[in-house]
């Protein structure tokens, strides 16, 4: 008898994802990978502005008062 054939009744098998498991996953990848492209695009734009204050002199820019 092969190893398989004992073995074969000692696990159940993984449940079919349903429609919903399927909505969910494809959900979660699309955030994930739309968080992960705003960081990037914070990262470079906060890389620009440290360079150009940095070329400016150093001096912040002022901030606006709200009314």
């Amino acid at each position: 008898m092969a190893p398989k054939d004992r073995l074969k009744g000692l696990f159940r098998e993984p449940t079919p994802l349903t429609a919903m498991d399927r909505t969910t996953s494809e959900a979660k990848l699309i955030i994930s990978e739309q968080t992960e492209r705003r960081q990037e695009l914070t990262a470079s734009l906060r890389a620009a502005r440290l360079a150009k204050e940095a070329s400016e002199g150093g001096t912040p820019a002022k901030k606006r008062k709200k009314k």
